[in-house]
């Protein structure tokens, strides 16, 4: 790439830096070689055509021409391409002085194409400064030449308007190539400084993105723990309510059993058992969720297993409530984990009972269907429902309408994964002052498959 232009108080070399780009370096070292290998032929050539009446200034001249040449070239491979197009410029004016001072200006009309443009493309290289120096010294060397010419004419008229004529053309010629070159280079170095503005432009806002990238990030980070933590609040603090209900339940056994005779009593102290089970169930109900443990199924009889509940149930509720539980006689087996059933069934009467605070009827019924392969276990209440809204995301996990403390959004969640598992599927229908009915479906077995 070109060197930029040297300052008005700094010199050439103090002003541009040591190297003149990949591209110049390989451009002035073709350049160097070209000329001196033609400077070289040129000498062979005209001392081989004109013998014995050569004149000693042509193969000294062109010896000196590849000389420079030379030590350009040792220059520029030291690593100094810099001094090396100086010495080039300098070097050329110098011996263009001794040609045109010597043979004049007609002499070099042949060859003034290859002797000045290598010169004046150099210059152009360093800056503009020195272009036009050299500009105005090759003017006033054409302006020497022609006044060689006419003087050896002898000033003749004829010849002398010749002489004029070819003053006119060189300075015209050498003009416009400046005045080419000039623009030229300017226009490459203007390219060169917006296309290095440019790749400035774009590796700050590369660096600005990937800054603001990293915030993002930072701030997903964030976030996502935020959430995390609340999620996690939010399921300790309703775990902490759903065992502080089965706190309550077995209190309730324990005080109904310091009241009963020695028959209740052992009522009693089965409903507590049950009652802890329960809480154990509501500890396994985050295992099961996460799938950190495996539920353990086995072949339960569904009429019986509802019927047993049926205690438990009615100790969830106070005198306010009516609950109902019916088995239906139904005769058939699930294939099911019972502590997670149980765990089930009582996260449903649980959530009836806050949706019935002034009272209402809750029932737990099981019915079989017209397809003898299925069984619907129904749990509904008479309480306040939900909206569609509410009732169109209640199986999300995690979404609950209770306050901060009393539930974790993953009672019916849970009771859809498990359901699914199993084979079957859950049901939630309600209304706005409806009530609500949850319906789950799950396949059965006939009677008969029970083990021996």
């Amino acid at each position: 790439m070109p060197i930029p232009p040297p300052t008005r108080n700094g010199s050439i070399a103090a002003a541009a830096p040591q190297s003149l780009g990949r591209r110049t370096d390989a451009m002035l070292r073709g350049l160097l070689h070209m000329v001196g290998l033609f400077h070289l032929l040129m000498a062979v050539s005209i001392a081989l055509r004109m013998g014995m009446a050569l004149d000693l200034v042509v193969p000294l001249v062109g010896g000196l021409h590849a000389l420079l040449c030379l030590l350009c070239l040792l220059l520029q491979r030291a690593g100094r391409p810099l001094r090396a197009a100086i010495l080039f410029v300098v070097g050329q004016m110098l011996l263009l002085t001794v040609a045109y001072a010597y043979w004049g200006l007609a002499a070099q009309l042949r060859l003034q194409l290859v002797l000045l443009l290598p010169v004046m493309l150099v210059a152009a290289v360093l800056g503009r400064r020195p272009l036009w120096w050299v500009t105005s010294g090759v003017c006033v060397l054409i302006v020497v030449g022609a006044w060689v010419d006419a003087s050896s004419l002898m000033f003749r008229p004829d010849r002398l308007l010749l002489a004029v004529n070819d003053l006119a053309i060189c300075m015209f010629a050498t003009l416009m190539a400046a005045w080419l070159l000039h623009h030229s280079v300017t226009g490459l170095r203007e390219s060169l400084q917006v296309a290095r503005e440019h790749s400035r432009d774009l590796a700050r806002k590369r660096d600005e993105l990937q800054l603001e990238i990293q915030e993002k990030e930072r701030s997903r980070d964030q976030l996502v723990h935020a959430m995390k933590m609340e999620n996690v609040g939010r399921l300790a603090s309703g775990i902490a309510h759903d065992f502080n209900h089965l706190l309550a339940l077995i209190q309730s056994y324990i005080a109904k059993a310091r009241r009963s005779q020695a028959g209740d009593l052992q009522v009693a102290l089965q409903g507590a058992d049950a009652a802890v089970r329960r809480a154990t169930a509501v500890s396994r109900r985050l295992l099961d969720f996460s799938r950190l443990e495996h539920s353990r199924p086995q072949l339960l009889d569904v009429a019986a297993t509802i019927t047993a509940m049926a205690p438990t149930l009615q100790q969830v509720f106070d005198a306010r409530v009516q609950c109902e539980v019916d088995s239906g006689q139904v005769q058939c087996l699930i294939h099911f984990d019972p502590a997670q059933l149980e765990s089930i069934l009582l996260s449903l009467a649980v959530n009836a009972h806050q949706a019935m605070p002034d009272g209402g009827q809750f029932s737990l019924a099981v019915v079989q269907p017209s397809r003898i392969d299925e069984v619907v276990i129904q749990v509904s209440d008479s309480g306040h429902g939900m909206s569609e809204e509410v009732r169109a995301r209640c199986l999300e996990p995690f979404f609950t309408t209770k306050p901060v403390g009393q539930g974790t959004g993953l009672g019916l969640a849970v009771t859809a994964s498990l359901v699914e598992a199993a084979g079957g599927h859950i049901q939630v229908e309600s209304g706005k002052d409806r009530g609500t009915r949850v319906s789950i479906r799950l396949p059965t077995r006939p009677l008969a498959a029970v083990p021996a």
